[in-house]
């Protein structure tokens, strides 16, 4: 809770301080955040004073990452053969979001004094704040995994695939195209089929086998959402004579 004590004389919290900091805020503490999902509202707090008392704002700020690992499966019937499983992990290049501003202090027509609490002898403020959207957890699986997986993504996936296709599985998963090719299929010295798909075979599957295809084949899809949130304090005294700040970091649910 936010409490302002107007009348209440302000003590000097530590007068011997300022021979460490000079005048630099020589205190900020956020309290330790708890995991929360997108859409929760915490309660930021933080409590800071200057030695020469000084302090011109407060500010909140958030800022993140998330990294993302797929797994997908497919499972190909073959013509006189068993059913051949494919499987490929592809660890996403770590997406960050930018530190972003969630709220400053004083606002117009208020002053810091309003959050000095003499219990603590300092400035406090809390802050509700909820995690934005950016944060949400990717729960998607199977189909619908497919379906929202970012196309740079499934391209990467698909190429990976590639090159695990054998003859008999490209003539099953792509029935349109001549069983005999030798464009598509590689021929030893004697003329007959290795099985390996020749650089032609594997870019026609990277070309043609989109979305839907997949899906007609896909056992499981699956992904690991690891997204962790850093919120940050920063005090800053008058004339940008300097600032500290403190972090707190919690993962998303």
């Amino acid at each position: 809770m936010v409490v302002g004590l107007w009348s209440c004389e302000k003590n000097d919290p530590l007068a011997d301080q300022g021979d460490l900091t000079g005048k630099i805020v020589p205190f900020n503490l956020l309290a330790q955040m708890p995991d929360a999902a997108a859409g929760d509202t915490l309660n930021l707090r933080t409590v800071t004073w200057a030695v020469n008392d000084d302090i011109e704002s407060v500010s909140f700020h958030h800022m993140g990452f998330k990294l993302r690992e797929y797994e997908v499966k497919m499972a190909i019937p073959t013509q006189n053969g068993p059913t051949v499983e494919l499987a490929v992990v592809h660890l996403e290049d770590s997406v960050k979001i930018a530190k972003t501003l969630i709220k400053s202090y004083p606002e117009a027509g208020q002053s810091l004094n309003d959050f000095y609490q003499t219990i603590e002898n300092a400035y406090v403020i809390v802050h509700s704040f909820v995690v934005p959207q950016v944060y949400k957890l990717n729960r998607e699986r199977n189909q619908e995994l497919i379906d929202v997986m970012p196309q740079a993504v499934f391209q990467t996936i698909v190429e990976k695939f590639s090159l695990l296709f054998k003859r008999p599985t490209m003539i099953s998963v792509f029935p349109e195209i001549n069983p005999f090719s030798i464009v598509y299929f590689e021929i030893d010295g004697n003329g007959n089929y290795t099985g390996n798909l020749t650089a032609a075979g594997r870019e026609y599957i990277q070309n043609n086998l989109d979305k839907e295809r997949m899906k007609d084949f896909l056992k499981e899809a699956v992904v690991a959402d690891n997204t962790r949130v850093t919120i940050e304090s920063v005090s800053s005294l008058v004339n940008e004579q300097g600032s500290t700040s403190s972090r707190r970091t919690f993962r998303a649910l």
